[in-house]
């Protein structure tokens, strides 16, 4: 059963994810990139369906995209961009899980209002007020973990590490000698280790998790 599913207790793995697992989980992504969707094989008068799938294959394609270059990141022990791309990745398990919700309680909603969500989804845009209002990715992590407790907490534990706070920065790229007064700067220090481990952890769950949707 993959991790995060209800019956596991929480969101990250129980043990250290080997990155290998991710990159299993990105060669299925690759292998089944989607090439196309016809409206006339659907075989429905509304577009809702079709807006679905549409912004959802463009997000495996995101995904994949991202979360090759997450392990990559990871493998090389570039923490801050292995941060930050695990973290997209995760938004996109986010996402996928609130389209699937939506295709699953379609027949309940109502139309109009479904129409505009996924409109939201499939072109939303902050900063022209002629599109959707884009939804924001906060709103979908906290959604979904209503179902998988702990998504939330995890994505903003590596969401340190990912700004250039004290955790992203120093944190990540210093040092301190405290006996002899100095302060030097690299990658790669011992402290870090646990953050490679956290960021594996959470790219396998977000992984399997986007699989599980999809």
């Amino acid at each position: 059963m993959p991790a995060g599913i209800p019956g596991r207790g929480n969101f990250m793995n129980e043990k250290a994810a080997d990155l290998e697992d991710a990159r299993r989980h990105v060669e299925t992504l690759r292998q089944n990139l989607p090439s196309s969707i016809s409206v006339a094989a659907m075989g429905v008068r509304s577009k809702t369906p079709f807006n679905l799938l549409s912004v959802r294959e463009s997000l495996i394609w995101r995904t994949e995209e991202l979360a090759r270059g997450a392990c990559d990141m990871l493998e090389k022990g570039d923490l801050a961009s292995g941060a930050l791309l695990t973290r997209a990745v995760a938004e996109s398990a986010a996402f996928v899980w609130r389209l699937h919700e939506l295709l699953k309680t379609r027949a309940t909603r109502d139309p109009d209002e479904l129409n505009k969500t996924v409109l939201a989804m499939i072109a939303g845009w902050k900063n022209d007020p002629t599109f959707p209002q884009a939804i924001n990715i906060l709103t979908l992590l906290k959604h979904m973990d209503k179902t998988i407790p702990g998504a939330e907490a995890s994505y903003n534990s590596l969401s340190e590490f990912a700004h250039p706070n004290w955790s992203g920065v120093a944190g990540l790229f210093s040092e301190i000698d405290r006996e002899n007064y100095v302060t030097r700067f690299g990658r790669g220090w011992p402290k870090t280790e646990r953050v490679k481990e956290m960021a594996a952890n959470l790219l396998v769950a977000s992984l399997e998790l986007f699989h599980l949707r999809i």
